[in-house]
């Protein structure tokens, strides 16, 4: 049914266009299509297989981070309105009033992105205390636009929330995603953390990093995550297609009010949209389809949320078509520089919602 996909991946991986990629399609939870095309490198490189495990870069964001604060919102351990600093007083003032909500959809004003990895002192890399600096550094953030005011996708103000679930949590945010998120879905093919010396696994390499001076493959590619021990609210998890799948799936099933983890009333809540006057995409934790140019396509519905990834993952979810897809690529091995996943996408959505008559 999906074979002209398939042919998609397969022309970009011969043009190297891609090393390789994973696609995974379900259907009312049900697999409609599943292929593995490529190579997970291309030093000693080895055939792609539908089992690997891929560095999910942002898709950390909604595999991991947004989950937990569901979880502790749905159990009134969070409120979403109060500001940040209720459960993180060492913010700077500017930050401590900004309600949690802005955070989570990237209005808070905080820049995108800083190099905080190059303000740790080498001796303490990957070290509790790089990232109890990590936190200091994030913390003592100041705005680039007044909060509420413009969407500014911000992987500080994520990594903000994923401190915010350690503080209320009472646990790191990798344990308390093991134990509170993946072991009660019994999903053992999500990780939050470094996979690298589980040699049983079949991984996708990514770049050939010049500050870390070799090929990070099993470990985040994400130096700031890297440099705090390999996990913060940003990055950090690694997984396979179906992983990814799982969990997705949990998420539509709560939106029917049949999930096993979230209430219906929590997913709803964390699928509002900002309520600004200029076009919006993201959600709480989530983003949606772009109103132009979207990396989903052109057939997915304005209800379709989920994330992309760095490292060249995604996954989306159409609600009303019951349809999920994950296409999970390591796009950057070598190199970050190659963008053409930015063209790739669009023509794979399109072909499955085509395929699919939807």
């Amino acid at each position: 049914m999906l074979s002209m996909v398939s042919r998609i991946l397969d022309e970009a991986c011969a043009k190297r266009h891609l090393p390789g990629a994973v696609l995974r399609v379900d259907r009312e939870g049900q697999t409609v299509h599943e292929s593995a095309h490529g190579v997970t490198r291309y030093d000693g490189p080895a055939a792609m297989t539908t089992d690997a495990w891929f560095d999910l870069a942002s898709l950390t964001k909604i595999l991991g981070t947004t989950p937990a604060v569901m979880l502790l919102t749905q159990c009134g351990a969070i409120d979403l309105e109060v500001g940040l600093g209720a459960y993180l007083p060492d913010l700077h003032p500017l930050l401590a009033e900004i309600p949690v909500t802005y955070f989570l959809n990237h209005t808070s004003g905080l820049a995108d992105w800083h190099p905080f990895y190059q303000r740790i002192p080498q001796n303490l890399l990957g070290t509790i205390e790089a990232k109890d600096d990590m936190r200091r550094l994030l913390s003592r953030e100041t705005l680039v636009a007044a909060p509420g005011t413009v969407e500014r996708y911000s992987d500080i103000g994520m990594g903000l929330i994923g401190f915010m679930v350690e503080a209320v949590g009472g646990q790191s945010l990798p344990d308390f995603v093991a134990a509170k998120i993946l072991a009660p879905l019994a999903i053992e093919n999500l990780h939050f953390g470094s996979v690298a010396a589980r040699r049983e696994l079949t991984i996708a390499a990514t770049e050939d990093c010049p500050w870390r001076k070799r090929i990070m493959c099993g470990e985040v590619q994400d130096e700031n995550a890297w440099s705090a021990g390999g996990c913060l609210g940003q990055a950090g998890m690694f997984g396979t297609a179906d992983g990814v799948v799982r969990l997705m799936e949990e998420f539509r099933l709560a939106l029917r009010g049949q999930g096993r983890l979230f209430s219906e009333n929590i997913i709803r809540r964390f699928m509002r949209r900002n309520e600004l006057s200029t076009p919006v995409s993201f959600r709480y934790g989530f983003d949606s389809p772009s109103a132009q140019g979207s990396s989903t396509g052109q057939h997915m519905s304005p209800e379709t949320f989920g994330h992309l990834g760095f490292t060249g993952v995604s996954a989306w979810c159409d609600p009303p078509r019951a349809i999920t897809i994950v296409l999970l690529t390591n796009r950057v091995h070598p190199s970050r520089s190659n963008e053409k996943i930015r063209k790739i996408r669009p023509l794979i959505h399109n072909a499955i919602m085509e395929a699919l008559h939807t």
